[in-house]
């Protein structure tokens, strides 16, 4: 008996809707784990970053030599992806990524410490406390700090960095133990175990230097990045155990993850951000679930960290913001994935630090293509060290990866933030413009005319300077200085090698060969505000007020408007008493950065100056309301309360001061003479002496210091050191009257006539030449 065509078709048509249906039961129906978690809910949500962990130093990631069991634990009780991708290997960028969900390609964050987040972006936080969450997060490191935008959205932002205590200030050397972390993060969790949360966590302990506390130094004495992972993980098991006593296990969604790996040396790169290597991108993520079908599973799709946001989100039942460009890997926690991931990671470290071309990577299971002057094609199984290159003999798919890369650029890029990186606040620029992590930003623009040098040549050069810089911060400035002109010798285009050997001649006090560097720093960036400034300040430094005020006005006539440029003018006007002209440049670099508390400051101050004791006062607190730790804020609302008669009011404010900076030489002085005037001489001895150690080149401190032991009747040899230190220190005139009669004073009591008399004729001349 023949079967008729139509018969087989509605056989096939049935057959299609029953498949169909079937599937939805498997995947999405009510037996559907995912279905069963989401109807426990609504849950809490944590999400633990640890900074600089690569995925293959983790116990449950094959690495047997390092003890990890609470990340383990993690593993055991919710899903591992073992091959997430991180989108780029620094912390700002990468964090970036994964709190709002976009590429690099589109939220165009970049770097650290020269990038701001657009405000205009959603972040993850943001969507939790629309609809209801109580939101925190408590970052470890500087370079997550409030200022660069990460805290949108979030109620609380631990962030509270204390620079004053470093000498040099770099985002590498500002961060808290994770120990400190966990501390404030629990101690909030404690608070708001009861409402609905949303946490953020960052640890920042395995990111260099490497330095274990015990007994984890002593544990891992050859490898103290091991030791710092183990430390982490002891931290993680106290979030852990808290969740654990207090019933949220099943109450909460956890999210554990790295922002990016960590080379230890190979491919010649000791730490990270330069190349984008598997040591550099490969990172852990895990899903903590309360469903036990959903524990203990693994999945080796390829997936990328902006994929969090929207897992999170749909977990979450949230909505998911528009321009999110990361995929919920929800469809894949039930099962694998049929067709093949891919992710993307960057890096465009050597472009603008040095002039050398960005690397862009695209990758699934499998292959691996690296975008670079000479391409990279490595296959990731056969050869997962990526040390042989086979772009040369698979040249189809090496074109055919390039193509996919390609046209995935300008996707993602499509309707992409342009960041200026100048456009960050002026007391942070001031901070990092120092020697330490930053140096200067080549623009885009400037290099697109030029061949770039590809990475892979240059790391030596990369490992040379850094060496250097680490040298510099060592104190062995000979050594570091011959480093670089090594560099110098080797390659002339590396800008950060000039701007570096400026940075340590500038804190060596050779002003002069300072700004020769910085010069030709500027010769090959002409429109880099970093140098321009650092210029300035060598001019301030030697007290070449004039020149200062001179190559800034000339500067600004060629560069775009520069909030920091008009503050350093204002505060060059300032010192040239040009208080009106001062008064302009400050109200300028308002009008740019309407946030910035310097500018601020600095009028309170020009109007304390003046009298205008109310607009002096309404300016200091506006400057407070920005940043009530800000360097001469409160001695300048002490200088009002001065002016006030207020002197109680005008202590406290020099006190406050002192407490953010305590190295204010001018504050401490200050508070000995209102001491002096309240007859409290054991105060104002304890203030000299603190103006002597913070700046121990101030003559009157000496001078002051001296006439309490005079007037005591004691210690009369010390209070004779004291004075001629001072005068050694060649005071201004006007005060020189001070010191010899001092002296007369004190060799009189000592009996020494002579003398006495010789230093009172002295000072009476110096009366005499002050008056005419």
């Amino acid at each position: 008996m023949q079967i008729s065509k139509k018969y087989w078709l509605i056989i096939s048509i049935i057959i299609f809707l029953l498949t169909g249906v079937i599937l939805y039961f498997v995947v999405w129906g009510p037996s559907n784990p995912v279905k069963k978690l989401q109807k426990k809910g609504p849950f809490n949500f944590i999400l633990i970053t640890v900074d600089t962990l690569r995925a293959d130093r983790i116990g449950c990631y094959g690495f047997p030599r390092v003890k990890t069991p609470t990340i383990d634990n993690f593993a055991q009780h919710g899903i591992k992806f073992e091959k997430c991708i991180s989108q780029t290997p620094l912390t700002l960028p990468s964090h970036t990524s994964i709190l709002t969900g976009t590429y690099p390609t589109f939220h165009g964050v970049r770097d650290n410490g020269g990038f701001l987040v657009p405000q205009e972006l959603t972040t993850l936080a943001e969507v939790f406390k629309d609809a209801g969450y109580q939101t925190s997060a408590f970052v470890a490191a500087y370079v997550l700090d409030s200022k660069w935008g990460l805290n949108q959205g979030f109620d609380v932002y631990y962030d509270k960095f204390d620079l004053s205590k470093y000498k040099t200030i770099s985002l590498g050397n500002v961060q808290r133990r994770g120990d400190e972390v966990i501390d404030e993060a629990l101690a909030w969790l404690k608070d708001h175990q009861n409402q609905q949360f949303f946490t953020w966590i960052h640890l920042y302990d395995p990111h260099t230097p490497y330095d274990p506390p015990s007994p984890f130094k002593e544990e891992y004495p050859n490898h103290p990045y091991l030791g710092e992972i183990a430390f982490t993980d002891f931290q993680l098991a106290r979030l852990w155990s808290f969740l654990e006593k207090n019933g949220l296990t099943e109450k909460t969604i956890l999210v554990f993850a790295s922002d990016h790996g960590e080379s230890l040396g190979e491919h010649q790169e000791k730490t990270h951000g330069f190349f984008i290597y598997q040591e550099g991108v490969h990172v852990p993520l895990i899903f903590v679930l309360p469903e036990k079908e959903l524990q203990g599973l693994k999945r080796s799709s390829v997936v990328n960290l902006v994929d969090i946001m929207p897992t999170v989100l749909e977990l979450a039942r949230l909505p998911q913001p528009r321009e999110v460009q990361g995929q919920s890997l929800i469809s894949i926690f039930t099962q694998e994935r049929k067709e093949p991931g891919w992710a993307y990671s960057e890096t465009y470290y050597p472009r603008f630090h040095y002039g050398w071309s960005e690397l862009k990577g695209w990758q699934n299971q499998r292959y691996k293509l690296i975008m670079a002057p000479r391409l990279e094609l490595y296959d990731l199984i056969e050869d997962p060290e990526e040390s042989n290159n086979l772009i040369d003999s698979l040249p189809q798919l090496g074109r055919k990866l390039l193509a996919q890369l390609e046209e995935f650029v300008a996707k993602t890029s499509q309707g992409a933030y342009e960041i200026d990186y100048t456009h960050i606040d002026e007391e942070t620029r001031q901070k990092l413009t120092a020697l330490g992590y930053i140096g200067t930003f080549t623009r885009q623009q400037d290099l697109q005319e030029k061949k770039l040098g590809d990475p892979k040549d240059k790391i030596h050069i990369f490992n040379q300077l850094s060496e250097a810089r680490e040298t510099g911060l060592k104190g062995n400035f000979d050594r570091a200085v011959r480093l670089i002109k090594e560099i110098i010798r080797d390659d002339p285009e590396v800008i950060d090698a000039y701007f570096t050997l400026g940075n340590l001649y500038f804190k060596h006090q050779d002003f002069d060969r300072a700004l020769e560097q910085f010069f030709i720093v500027l010769d090959k960036n002409p429109r880099d505000a970093f140098t321009i400034i650092n210029i300035a300040n060598c001019y301030i430094m030697k007290g070449e007020f004039e020149q200062g005020e001179e190559f800034l006005k000339n500067k600004l006539k060629t560069i775009p408007p520069d909030s920091q440029v008009y503050l350093i003018l204002g505060n060059i006007e300032f010192a040239l008493k040009k208080y009106t002209e001062a008064e302009q440049a400050y109200r300028e670099c308002l009008r740019l950065n309407p946030s910035s508390a310097s500018a601020y400051t600095a009028l309170g101050g020009i109007y304390v100056i003046q009298d205008k004791l109310n607009q002096a006062e309404e300016s200091l607190r506006q400057a407070a309301r920005l940043n009530s730790r800000l360097r001469n804020l409160h001695y300048n609302l002490a200088q009002l309360y001065e002016k006030k008669g207020e002197l109680a009011r005008a202590i406290e404010e020099y006190k406050l001061e002192l407490e953010n900076i305590p190295h204010n030489f001018r504050a401490s002085f200050n508070l000995a003479r209102l001491y002096r005037l309240l007859k409290n001489d054991r105060e104002e001895e304890k203030y000299l002496k603190q103006t002597i150690e913070s700046n121990p080149r101030f003559p009157l401190s000496y001078f002051y210091l001296a006439r309490i032991y005079l007037n005591r009747g004691e210690r009369y040899e010390e209070a004779i050191e004291l004075v001629k230190k001072g005068l050694d220190l060649k005071p201004e005139k006007k005060n020189l009257p001070l010191g010899y009669f001092l002296l007369a004073d004190l060799y009189n009591r000592l009996g020494d006539n002579g003398r006495s008399q010789h230093y009172a004729h002295l000072g009476e001349k110096i009366v005499r030449e002050v008056k005419k």
